[in-house]
């Protein structure tokens, strides 16, 4: 008579109501992520194995992964082929609790009497696995002994192979934590390798004059007028082609660097500024986004209000012909503690302050609170978003609703479509900068399409 022998496993919290087994959505994500790493033969289990099979006396022993569908033989004594269908893995039971799953005769056993390791050539009788627990209730495969006789597992074994599971457990926990760390490794290696190629591509910019502005106008979103316009700086390559920030991101980093481009860019603005003028071009204003480094204080070195202050005056430019554009992160570099000085020393002078990419950062609104600025530049992140998502929507209003609460003047940036201006417009928006108006461009296409 056939009969359930040593334990029964399909209780209710071996399966769910829906058939389905407890976190096994979890359970294959993990060994999906252990899989990247698990490949190929192992030394050290195959060791284990070939001490399970000596303390069990079983000419057969495995360390299998079961994915969705196959059970994998990850090592392996005494069997042929790469593993099974995962419905006829005797595994598949032992990974459903965290106790030794054992079937002394499966021969006799209803769940097993007519599978395929028992009915075919492998003619398997005694089976024996420990979960291979890899996370609490996540159980990715198992450490088992196989015989070809009916047995019975002795205390002393039993506990025995407990040990060697747990030890394949830490073998496979190991080689991912190799895993990792080498592509820590090689990640930090190829960043350095880029972060210096960076360096050397913008310290040569600077040395063969190749950085120049691109320039993105800004409009009044109730009158459409052109009321100004943001420097972007991007670089010339030899062969013509133009590489934006990211190219270079490195070097705007790097205190020294950062400063010189700065300072360049500075200079090109406010030349910049001055021919158009000159020319009665009504360009309104250029704004400059400054750098942390900017800000720092220098023996034998003008002091950024100072620097900003002896451009524009040398070129007989109006305050208000330049702003000047700071973003959260540098207002939590190092000398943040500063930059708001130096910021209300700049007001002072009468230019004109916006707080770039408002909202992105986490102490956003404690800055819009605590610093002196006179605009504040909405991220273009919530603009893209604001006409299919409330939530963005929202969050626009309330920048725009508190701007104006504080007497903030408000541009929103990444504007493209017709749909996003008319919300903006709205919701008493009062400037936008975006693809719609006019994507940056070289100096020379403004200069022939004055208002």
């Amino acid at each position: 008579m056939l009969q359930y022998l040593d334990r029964h496993v399909n209780s209710a919290e071996a399966v769910g109501p829906d058939g389905s087994r407890p976190d096994e959505a979890a359970r294959l994500k993990r060994l999906r992520e252990l899989s990247t790493v698990s490949s190929g033969a192992d030394p050290v289990l195959d060791a284990l194995i070939d001490a399970a099979c000596l303390a069990a006396n079983t000419p057969i022993g495995l360390i299998t992964l079961l994915d969705g569908e196959r059970q994998w033989f990850k090592s392996k004594r005494g069997i042929e082929g790469d593993g099974s269908r995962r419905a006829d893995a005797f595994c598949d039971h032992t990974i459903r609790a965290s106790i030794p799953f054992v079937v002394p005769d499966a021969a006799r056993d209803v769940r097993f009497a007519n599978n395929p390791f028992v009915t075919g050539s492998d003619r398997i009788r005694f089976y024996a696995g420990v979960p291979l627990e890899i996370e609490p209730g996540l159980r990715l495969g198992s450490l088992c002994v196989l015989d070809r006789v009916p047995r019975r597992l002795g205390a002393d074994v039993r506990g025995l192979l407990e040990r060697l599971a747990r030890c394949a457990v830490e073998r496979l926990l190991q080689t991912e934590d190799r895993y990792l760390l080498s592509r820590i490794d090689q990640g930090r290696i190829d960043r350095a390798k880029a972060d210096k190629a960076a360096l050397a591509l913008a310290e040569a910019a600077l040395a063969e004059d190749r950085f120049v502005l691109h320039y993105q106008p800004k409009i009044a979103l109730d009158t459409g007028r052109r009321v100004g316009f943001e420097a972007l700086l991007r670089l010339r390559k030899a062969d013509g082609s133009v590489l934006g920030p990211a190219a270079f991101a490195a070097a705007l980093d790097e205190p020294t660097l950062s400063r010189r481009i700065g300072s360049q860019v500075l200079q090109r603005a406010v030349a910049q500024a001055k021919a158009w003028e000159t020319a009665g071009i009504d360009f309104g204003h250029i704004a400059i986004n400054v750098s942390s480094a900017q800000f720092m204080a220098l023996p034998g070195s003008p002091g950024l209000v100072e620097e900003i202050l002896g451009a524009t005056r040398s070129a007989g430019l109006s305050p208000y012909r330049i702003q000047i554009e700071v973003t959260e992160g540098v207002m939590l570099s190092e000398q943040g503690g500063d930059i708001g000085t130096q910021l209300e020393a700049l007001r002072v002078a009468r230019f004109i302050v916006a707080f770039d990419d408002f909202g992105t950062g986490f102490a956003s609104l404690v800055h819009l609170k605590e610093l002196a600025y006179d605009q504040i530049k909405i991220d273009g992140s919530f603009v893209r978003a604001m006409t299919s998502s409330n939530a963005d929507h929202a969050i626009v209003k309330a920048i725009v609703d508190m701007a104006k609460a504080m007497g903030k003047h408000i541009v929103a940036e990444g504007v493209e479509t017709m749909a996003e201006r008319q919300a903006l417009q709205e919701l008493g928006c009062h400037y936008g900068q975006g693809y719609l108006f006019g994507r940056p461009a070289g100096a020379s296409k403004w200069q022939f399409s004055p208002e």
